[in-house]
């Protein structure tokens, strides 16, 4: 048996080259390139190639070498089984044979036909399963003796799909062809029965897999077998005790990092102490006992008790170059270890290795990185649905296929690739206006295209115009139910049309991202067929998931050469002096198994499909094999998105020994402090050497609250009532809007809210009075409601919200009507959102102007004024503060008779009636008027006397009641910095 094994922590590419030259360098040139090496991926053959050449120093021919996993792609092997089919292809036909099914058994019962994706992707990952066990999906049935009746009879009408129609769809129209698993493992199982018969003449060597995939193990079985094969493994611990080897062999441990390990060596009834070492061991004893005591499974964990005085012994050398790194946020993760690998490129030649499992933090590093301009060798990619013009087509599909939002048309028209063939500023100019006219307008419905915008006048018109040609006949093609082909060659058009592109200039596809989207683009056309001629029910969807199963790599183009960036999986044939495994966090390394969504774990082992625990024991093997590296950073963050992390289970086993190592000997926990300590030690770094920002931010005093003084000539003079009451409140607001003359804008997509329905009801209760000037009708409460009901589908746009609206109307409808009654007994109306104005006696300069909601006058001559409130009123607290005195001040505007076409009466009555729906309708508050309007005029004389001085400051929020309350200047007063401050 020709079985080899390399220890976890050994330069697997290295040992590797070593001996291998020790076995084959006395053959002759010809017979090493005769050599078959084959390998688990392409960054493994580029890694070892390098090895091989670099080794010694001198030319050579080198050996073939050739990726496992594309084995099943090569027609010229088993050239007479079917090719596979494009992947492609076949989520498309699933997807269509999905919704079919959905549709034949009601979409309410089973799943949206939305879902049609999303579950024909699941039922492809289920299809390769079984391919890969050599399981046939008509045996699917058997994986349950009826316990899960109701979820399996579900499952099981689903699996008609790929029990019943995927064969015969991929045997009558895609001429047999083969899922890619299926021939991966047809064509492996035909050279092992070939290779059983007559072995190649020349050697065949497989390095850097553990065996654990179920067609890779068979392939490495059969080689170790052979006279001239040879199988060297990655990470595996000759020297593992007996206890734990017993352990994880049995199964019931399938985390153990020698896991992966168990099925192969069980084939060839081999243990770890029987495989034979590739090269010389490296020497880092004490790291390794501590890894592997650390990394016992929890049956045997007892045995610490026992190992504690050998470990003692070198506890020191065994963590002397490990480091701990926690950082409080991913984003401050990713700066210490940018940092880490600035400071170790000063040491010449030495050499950087960075694993992540998070491709966010992947990326967050190499922007780190950036900032020392240092491209690291990146193999992890980023998805392709996440590059610019990726986003671009799926921002045009959403919008062509609605309903889009204002949100979604507003992303597109921003869009760098969006007319950066033409007039960029002009087009930047147009969409600014259109998103003030019409996607902040409140109530704006969803649709399909872009919103109308009918006030567009001369280049603006043209503009929108081109834009609605660009996008026509996409929206056509998504509207009319066309085939897929014809959307898919829409969608390309109106992404070239968009972009617009003259004679000379770059095209939307220009970039490397470009290309590789053009290319998916290409491929979706070509495979169109699979889908037939049905309609698409969901484009967006269906070209988000197709774009999902892709990566876009793209190496810079000059990396740096001591600096290589990569996954776990990939790096069991990778080393280098200074290994840093980032995102040590549970649910992230390792990543968790998730639900299957078919198959529950009985269902799974009854089946013989694999443990979904097993990638968790590849990910405890990863782990190893880099802990072990020469010079190692465990890094972790606390927090992520503001929510605690839970550190990796390898990283608190780990804690949890040292700490006690320590005890045992008497002392207090502080080796795992000392590991600690070197981790913030990078992180003060990254502070004050390498975020001079972050060290000043420090090091200032907080923020203040601010103090904005103009000057007097430039104060307001024409208050409104509500611009007092803001005044008082927060006299920021009023600097802000009309010293500055600063707006708010309303966001996009902004659904009608508080303050419009406060304005629709003020209109219901404007127009309803108007009509019954004279008198109540007799039917009055179907009258109210029909001018609500009016208005509603005059302002607001959303039918939902209209009925939520209305309902709330009724609700308080009787109750006005009641109140309505005893106030025509008492007077009638004279003035209905009625304006007015005034000047204060000793500030002539300042005019006070007021919109009263209604006035009548009452039958002693004198008036009542009377204020709607879409919610409850006032409290007789904050009138008496001065916080809502509008009826004081308009009563004293009517006094002077200030209000258009009113001559002077004396209010005497004044009223807030809070229409609020709720309890028994509404409510209603008196508050006293008579004898109380002098002190308020005197009150707003002297707030307006007081700012009639320069050095009266406009601060920010000085009369809000609750904490939380919002202000529309909070973000201009930079409210969140001096929050809680002494001036706050």
């Amino acid at each position: 048996m020709n079985l080899f094994g390399l220890p976890p922590g050994a330069p697997f590419a290295e040992a590797f080259a070593a001996g291998f030259w020790d076995r084959f360098e006395a053959l002759a040139p010809e017979e090493v390139a005769r050599i078959l090496l084959l390998v688990n991926n392409q960054r493994a053959s580029r890694v070892l190639t390098d090895a091989l050449a670099a080794f010694g120093g001198k030319a050579r021919l080198l050996p073939r070498i050739r990726v496992i996993g594309e084995l099943g792609t090569d027609p010229a092997l088993a050239p007479d089984l079917p090719l596979s089919i494009d992947p492609m292809r076949r989520e498309l036909r699933l997807t269509c044979l999905v919704e079919a099914f959905l549709r034949r058994e009601g979409a309410d019962r089973m799943a949206p036909l939305s879902a049609a994706p999303d579950l024909a992707r699941s039922l492809a990952s289920l299809l390769d399963e079984c391919d890969e066990a050599g399981i046939d999906p008509s045996s699917l049935d058997q994986a349950t003796n009826g316990e899960h009746a109701e979820h399996w009879a579900r499952s099981l009408s689903f699996f008609e799909v790929i029990r019943t129609y995927w064969p015969q769809i991929a045997a009558e129209e895609e001429a047999g062809a083969l899922g890619p698993k299926a021939r991966q493992r047809a064509v492996i199982e035909d050279l092992v029965a070939e290779w059983a018969e007559r072995p190649p003449d020349h050697p065949v060597v497989i390095a850097g897999s553990t065996g654990s995939v179920r067609t890779t193990g068979l392939l490495m079985a059969r080689v170790a077998q052979m006279p001239r094969g040879l199988v060297v493994l990655p990470g595996l611990d000759r020297h593992l005790p007996k206890d734990i080897w017993e352990v994880v062999a049995d199964g019931a441990q399938p985390e153990h990092p020698q896991a992966p390990f168990v099925g192969l060596l069980a084939a060839l009834e081999a243990t770890p102490d029987k495989i034979r070492p590739w090269a010389p061991d490296v020497h880092r004893p004490a790291r390794q006992s501590l890894l592997r005591q650390e990394m016992r499974p929890a049956p045997v964990t007892d045995a610490w008790y026992g190992q504690a005085s050998v470990l003692n012994d070198d506890l020191t050398d065994a963590v002397a170059d490990l480091t701990l790194l926690e950082a409080p946020s991913p984003r401050h993760e990713a700066g210490a270890i940018a940092a880490a690998v600035r400071a170790a490129l000063e040491a010449p030649e030495k050499t950087v290795l960075i694993l992540s499992q998070d491709a966010a933090l992947a990326r967050r590093i190499v922007a780190e990185l950036d900032r020392y301009a240092i491209e690291p060798d990146d193999s992890l990619g980023r998805p392709l649905a996440q590059s610019p013009p990726a986003v671009f087509l799926r921002l045009i599909a959403e919008v062509a296929e609605g309903p889009a939002g204002p949100v979604e048309i507003a992303a597109l028209l921003a869009h760098p690739l969006l007319a950066q063939g033409g007039d960029r500023v002009g087009h930047l100019t147009h969409a600014k206006a259109y998103e003030r006219a019409v996607l902040r307008r409140r109530g704006v419905d969803s649709g399909v295209g872009l919103a109308a915008w009918p006030e567009a006048e001369g280049e603006a018109a043209a503009w929108f115009d081109q834009l609605e040609a660009a996008l026509g006949p996409l929206v056509a093609a998504l509207k009319s139910g066309a085939a897929l082909v014809d959307i898919a060659h829409r969608h390309v058009a109106a992404a070239e049309a968009l972009h617009g592109a003259q004679d000379g200039q770059q095209s939307v596809w220009a970039t490397e991202s470009g290309k590789v989207v053009e290319h998916l683009m290409q491929r979706l056309i070509a495979a169109s067929d699979a889908f037939g001629e049905a309609p698409v029910v969901d484009y967006g969807r269906l070209l988000a998931g197709l774009m999902r199963n892709e990566e876009l790599r793209q190496p810079g183009p000059k990396p740096h050469p001591r600096v290589t960036l990569m996954s776990p999986r990939e790096s069991r044939v990778a080393s280098a002096d200074l290994v840093i495994l980032a995102g040590l966090n549970e649910g992230n390394w390792p990543h968790l198994p998730g639900a299957d969504p078919w198959l529950s774990r009985p269902m799974r082992i009854a089946l013989g499909l694999p443990s979904p625990e097993r990638v968790v024991g590849l990910a405890a093997h990863d782990f190893l094999q880099a802990a072990m590296g020469p010079e190692v950073i465990l890094s972790r963050a606390t927090k992520a998105e503001g929510a605690p992390t839970v550190p990796s289970r390898w990283l608190t086993r780990l804690e949890i020994l040292v700490d006690g190592l320590d005890r045992a000997r008497g002392e207090e926990p502080s080796t795992v402090e000392a590991m600690r300590d070197r981790g913030r030690a990078l992180l003060e770094h990254l502070i004050w050497a390498h975020r001079p920002d972050e060290a000043l931010r420090s090091a200032l005093p907080r923020a203040t609250r601010p103090e904005p003084r103009p000057p007097v000539d430039s104060r307001p003079k024409r208050l409104s009532v509500t611009m007092i009451e803001r005044l008082v409140r927060d006299p920021y607001a009023v600097y802000a809007r009309r010293i500055l003359g600063l707006n708010p804008l309303d966001p996009l997509g902004n659904a009608p809210g508080y303050r419009d329905r406060g304005e629709v009801i003020h209109k219901v209760l404007e127009r309803f009075t108007h009509q019954t000037m004279d008198r109540l009708p007799e039917d009055a409460e179907a009258h109210f409601m029909a001018v609500a009901d009016d208005l509603l589908r005059a302002e607001i746009a959303l039918p939902a919200l209209r009925r939520t609206w209305r309902a709330r109307i009724l609700r308080f409808c009787p109750w006005f009507l009641n109140w309505e009654r005893a106030r025509r007994a008492a007077g009638r109306p004279i003035g209905v959102e009625i304006s007015g104005r005034m000047t204060l006696p000793g500030l002539s300069e300042y005019e006070i102007t007021a919109k009263a909601d209604r006035i009548d006058r009452l039958n002693s001559g004198s008036a009542a004024i009377y204020d709607y409130k879409a919610g409850d009123p006032p409290s007789e607290k904050q009138v008496a503060k001065g916080f809502n005195q509008q009826l004081h001040l308009q009563a004293a505007i009517l006094a002077q008779g200030g209000f258009d076409g009113l001559s002077a009466l004396e209010a005497v009555d004044g009223r807030y009636i809070g229409l609020t729906g709720s309890g028994e309708g509404g409510k209603e508050r008196s508050i006293g008027i008579v004898g109380e309007v002098e002190s308020h005029l005197a009150q707003v004389a002297e707030l307006l006397t007081a700012y009639r001085a320069e050095a009266m400051p406009y601060l920010p929020r000085i009369g809000f009641e609750k904490r939380d309350d919002e202000s529309d200047y909070d973000h201009l007063s930079r409210f969140g910095e001096w929050e809680g401050s002494d001036g706050g």
